[in-house]
């Protein structure tokens, strides 16, 4: 219900409570209806009357004085509402923009990994250059965490591919590492057996590695979505909410 509407409701109650007691009033003087010994009525018959129903005037008038309050108390919920409504609209606003920027960074990313077996020339530069891309990815899905927009199901998936890039930076890492282990750094030969077993077995993942990483991506995208729709869902309830009020 509007203002307008509740302002006139409250004019018509109090134009009623009025006209109430000045019709019993003369009603009963000119019927008689009421003593008017000045021990009972000392200043006629309306007096008599709001003596006698006083607690139903009383009641009548508090009904009114209800009104303000409980229109305050409209405007403050309408106001939160508003608030809120704000706040999910910035939400969705900086949870499309973060699912984008994950895409496009992604993109990169898998369009890389993609490469793996079937366009692979030299193996050795592929890892090399894979894994700075898989490092730069890790670190650009760290970072979104400083959004703090992340709700349960988007940190739990974040966590996932954040668990899924580290294992396949190291498999990619150990995959090279008698390229980045040399001079000084150069492993001994217990090491070195050690490190090239690793290679092996990475390798021999890497498809199933990089499969595990992908659908993690495809999650992660999926949580972000997900929380976009409850935000959505949130928003749209309160604007009827609002509609609601002001009708």
């Amino acid at each position: 219900m509007s203002d307008r509407t509740w302002n006139a409701a409250v004019g018509y109650l109090a134009a009623v409570v009025f006209s109430g007691v000045v019709g019993f009033a003369l009603g009963a003087t000119f019927s008689t209806g009421c003593p008017l010994d000045p021990q009972n009525a000392p200043f006629g018959c309306a007096e008599f009357l709001i003596s006698r129903y006083q607690t139903m005037i009383a009641a009548a008038i508090a009904a009114i004085a209800v009104f303000p309050v409980w229109r305050q108390v409209r405007l403050q919920g309408m106001q939160t509402d508003i608030l809120k409504s704000d706040a999910l609209r910035h939400r969705i606003a900086t949870l499309s923009k973060m699912r984008d920027d994950l895409g496009a960074q992604a993109a990169v990313v898998r369009q890389e990994l993609q490469w793996y077996p079937d366009y692979i020339k030299t193996l050795s530069f592929w890892v090399h250059e894979t894994a700075a891309q898989v490092d730069r990815f890790l670190d650009f899905v760290s970072d979104q965490k400083a959004l703090r927009l992340d709700g349960e199901r988007v940190a739990a998936a974040r966590a996932d591919l954040m668990g899924k890039l580290n294992a396949l930076s190291r498999d990619l890492w150990v995959m090279n590492w008698d390229v980045h282990l040399d001079g000084e750094d150069a492993p001994d030969e217990e090491q070195a057996q050690k490190l090239q077993a690793e290679a092996t077995t990475a390798e021999a993942n890497l498809e199933m590695t990089i499969g595990a990483t992908l659908r993690s991506v495809g999650a992660l995208n999926a949580a972000i979505s997900e929380d976009i729709s409850d935000a959505r869902t949130k928003l749209h309830a309160l604007s009827e909410s609002l509609v609601t009020h002001d009708a």
